[in-house]
């Protein structure tokens, strides 16, 4: 069944059961449709997973007595609160890192302006030629580049996290108060497919840069230097060959 076949007849059944909000529904599952077929799922199959809309439509119409709804919401409730603490918890560590990965991004910025231009604050950055300098300063600025990139993607996949843990907390509640279960949501980002392409395009563009010049600035620090052990023969760590 195709996409459009699928939400025609879904809402047509929605319409006879008489859900209220049949619109939102439909938009939530063709958001469902987009997400799938970016991860390169077919039509057909996304709706063969997705199953039979007058079964997806009845269960919108399904009643759950009065006391058992309640009992359900109780400890629906209860459930919901232990892992809001968890995912509390989580979420606040996933921020650490996106902080910790965002500040390695500026710092790399920085220390590859440094070497290129010649600028040393407080005499943080050892010496080396300026030839050396120049390579590690350009190696440093792609992975400033590809770290940048990571910030983008975990910002994504953290804003996709808060949505997919939003989605588990509203069919828990649903499944426990007989109300609608929407289709669950994707826990990786999807970007649209040119800006993906892009951003798989700079990273490894950035990736291949920062392998080249690395390694030819270890080349040109072993033969200015005249020894491979070239950070002793400028004194980096306090020693003198």
């Amino acid at each position: 069944m195709t996409r459009s076949a699928f939400l025609e007849k879904l809402e047509k059944e929605l319409k006879q059961y008489k859900v209220p909000d049949v619109r939102e529904i439909i938009e939530e599952y063709e958001q469902h449709f987009a997400f799938k077929m970016e991860d390169g799922f077919t039509e057909e199959e996304i709706a063969g997973k997705l199953g039979n809309p007058q079964e997806i439509a009845a269960q919108f119409d399904t009643a759950i007595s009065g006391d058992k709804r309640g009992t359900n919401r109780t400890i629906a409730v209860i459930g919901l609160f232990i892992s809001c603490i968890a995912a509390l918890l989580f979420f606040i560590l996933l921020l650490a890192w996106g902080i910790v990965l965002g500040t390695f991004s500026i710092s790399s910025v920085v220390v590859a302006f440094s070497l290129i231009a010649e600028v040393n604050p407080g005499s943080l950055i050892p010496f080396m030629p300026y030839t050396s300098a120049v390579t590690f300063g350009i190696a440093i600025a792609a992975l400033a580049i590809l770290s940048a990139i990571g910030c983008i993607w975990f910002a994504a996949f953290l804003r996709q996290l808060t949505r997919v843990y939003g989605r588990f907390h509203h069919n828990t509640m649903a499944a426990a108060t007989g109300k609608p279960i929407l289709p669950s949501v994707a826990a990786y980002p999807n970007f649209q497919a040119k800006v993906k392409r892009r951003l798989r395009r700079v990273a490894l563009i950035s990736i291949s840069i920062f392998a080249v010049f690395f390694i030819l600035g270890i080349i040109l620090s072993i033969l200015s230097a005249g020894s491979l052990g070239f950070w002793h023969a400028w004194g980096w760590f306090g020693y003198m060959r």
